[in-house]
């Protein structure tokens, strides 16, 4: 899977871990029923601190829709 950092940002299993679903739903701004899609999936979603105390998410993915295939010899 396809994993990048996002700078200051920490992965959404462990900003999820000890809160809810609801309480991390209402911190991100999304469902519930979002945020268990989001644990359940394999998407790569990092979470920010905004300044005033907001958080953001961000899913991380490659542009196209087929994977990248290695160039024959």
């Amino acid at each position: 899977m396809f994993a990048m950092k996002i700078t200051g940002a920490i992965p959404l299993e462990k900003f999820a871990a000890g809160r809810s679903q609801d309480e991390t739903a209402a911190a991100l701004g999304v469902t519930q029923g979002s945020v268990s899609q989001m644990l359940k999936s394999d998407r790569v979603i990092w979470v920010r601190q905004l300044p005033g105390g907001r958080y953001q998410a961000y899913e991380v993915k490659p542009v196209g829709r087929r994977p990248i295939e290695p160039a024959a010899a």
